[in-house]
């Protein structure tokens, strides 16, 4: 059997027994390693007059696959080995993935091609490296890379991150103020806890009057799980007491309490913890945000856009919203586009200055 009857052979029956390239490829670096070349040998039987096959492994075991003594102190050869490299170059390396994961099944099949190894030994250096790379080539071709590309992947901006960083919430000309903070709050809570059903109304409603107990309020069935206050301001220490009837009621019901605030003087949120309550302010909320998936912010992004739009049913505030999300997405599909911030001439809640309440 020549070189291109040897590969015929191969190509007849790799749909069958993928592993077969890797094994033929093993065989090569099997003999290559011994310097089979070099001795002119007939055929495997007569290459395995000098390197007599052993049938026991190194650690006494019947071996399966094809061992040889290089003699002396030069120990063993084992196919494996070489079986193990040529199965990462497919798999690991070219992410041909449909190439199979058989090793020990692979190399306890080689007497199955003791005729190819008859052939083999009787090659020279040229003829096995030109079979060698015949046989890589053809699985290359034969099998779809599977390898990840980048470029398949469209960015999907953190939107949410964008608005807690970016979105200008001092109030507009027909806007309720606070309105735009209120929103957020709710675009957190129903992004965070979609298991539950969560309620808000317009801003300046009146929760009391309303018979609910915060600006946002969560329940599972009857239960109330989450409720949260919502304040466009800096809370300043001493004027926590305005919720002590809050944490009242959320600590009667064993609800978790939340008063979200764009910031917090110091000694306001050890008198809010007292309180039983959890203060957040926008750091807060970004440290939580930036551990989500985009999904996740979008969920969140569009809550706010919801709110806007059918809660307070501000058209000023609908639009000015939808634009700056519309500009955001847009940014992230400009690779070079570093900050998703958008830009604008109105204040941000970073800005913001704390005077401005609910």
């Amino acid at each position: 059997m020549n070189a291109k009857e040897l590969f015929q052979d191969f190509e007849t029956g790799f749909p069958k027994r993928k592993f077969s390239a890797g094994l033929l490829i093993a065989f090569i670096d099997f003999l290559k390693d011994l310097d089979v070349t070099a001795h002119k040998f007939k055929s495997l039987d007569d290459m395995l007059k000098r390197y007599p096959r052993q049938p026991t492994t190194a650690a006494g075991h019947h071996a399966n696959t094809l061992i040889v003594d290089r003699g002396g102190k030069a120990g063993t050869v084992s196919l494996r080995p070489f079986y193990n490299q040529a199965e990462r170059f497919f798999r690991a390396e070219k992410k041909r993935f449909d190439y199979p994961s058989c090793a020990p099944h692979a190399t306890q099949a080689w007497a199955d091609y003791q005729r190819w190894l008859d052939a083999l030994v009787t090659f020279t250096p040229k003829q096995l490296d030109g079979l060698r790379d015949k046989v890589a080539g053809y699985v290359l071709s034969q099998l779809k890379s599977q390898e990840f590309d980048p470029a398949s992947v469209e960015a999907d901006p953190p939107l949410f991150r964008i608005v807690l960083e970016s979105f200008p919430i001092k109030a507009r000309k027909g806007e309720p103020s606070g309105a735009a903070f209120q929103g957020i709050g709710f675009g957190f809570v129903r992004a965070d806890n979609p298991h539950l059903q969560v309620e808000i109304d317009k801003v300046r409603t009146g929760s009391k009057r309303l018979q609910r107990v915060g600006d946002i309020d969560c329940w599972e069935g009857s239960r109330l799980a989450i409720s949260a206050e919502v304040k466009q301001f800096t809370l300043k220490k001493g004027s926590v007491p305005n919720l002590k009837a809050f944490g009242n009621e959320t600590g009667k019901r064993g609800a978790l309490g939340i008063v979200m605030a764009l910031a917090f003087d110091e000694g306001a949120r050890d008198e809010i913890e007292a309180l039983g309550l959890k203060p957040l302010d926008r750091n807060d909320l970004l440290r939580i945000v930036e551990l989500w998936d985009p999904l996740k912010q979008r969920t969140a992004a569009q809550s706010l856009v919801y709110y806007a739009q059918h809660v307070e049913k501000n058209s000023s505030l609908t639009d000015w919203l939808k634009a700056f999300l519309k500009q955001a997405e847009e940014a992230a599909k400009t690779p070079a586009t570093a900050d998703y911030a958008v830009p604008t001439a109105e204040p941000s809640i970073a800005s913001t200055k704390s005077k401005e309440k609910s």
